[in-house]
């Protein structure tokens, strides 16, 4: 029995074939690493959010009433802020099992990706003032890449007042009532964060 082999036209047919099937499987793996590389990602981004949230809400709400020294050289408390900064004295998170007690500046800059939030820390000194305790001072970043950030503070300005929600807190003889940070990027609104603070009273001072 005679045996045919394989022509020219149909080697080059099959491989053509086998060629296409290798081009759609390499295509069907690269949308598929795509895939994991989005969603790995997302995780990341969703992990550092709920860290950073978790870090910041434990730290705000550890905030202290104490007093320092204003510019005049009389004691304020130590606590104001604004819509992009916010100045008060806590533990610090990092350092808590060396005890004592910080003051900490949180602030809203430019950074690389956006904007970006920093923490500036120095030991408590009552003597010293807000300036003073910050002089040597390193920032540190907390996180870059933020699409908006903004602090509100609500309470009343004055005994009597109704509370409302004010966009800076400054040379105030109280504390407010609460504090906010919201947080944004470029892919979605963080979890907003509502902040009990310390009252005056309650130091019976």
């Amino acid at each position: 029995m005679n045996q045919r082999g394989f022509t020219l036209l149909e080697m080059l047919i099959s491989f053509t074939l086998v060629s296409l099937l290798f081009l759609a499987l390499f295509a069907a793996f690269s949308t598929i690493g795509r895939g994991w590389d989005a969603a790995d990602t997302r995780i990341n981004k969703t992990e550092d959010m709920r860290l950073i949230t978790d870090f910041l809400r434990r730290q705000l709400s550890q905030a202290m009433v104490v007093k320092i020294t204003g510019e005049d050289g009389a004691k304020v408390y130590a606590f104001e802020g604004t819509d992009t900064s916010l100045r008060y004295a806590a533990p610090l998170q990092p350092l808590q099992h060396q005890g004592g007690v910080f003051l900490i500046e949180l602030d809203i800059v430019s950074g690389k990706h956006g904007k970006a939030l920093e923490m500036l820390y120095a030991p408590y000194r009552p003597e010293l003032s807000w300036d003073e305790a910050f002089e040597d001072a390193e920032p540190v970043l907390v996180f870059d890449g933020l699409k908006d950030a903004s602090f509100e503070y609500f309470g009343a300005e004055e005994a009597g007042k109704d509370p409302e929600w004010e966009s800076a807190w400054e040379e105030m003889p109280l504390y407010p009532q609460m504090l906010k940070l919201s947080l944004a990027d470029t892919g979605r609104v963080w979890p907003e964060m509502l902040i009990d603070l310390p009252q005056v009273s309650d130091y019976g001072r």
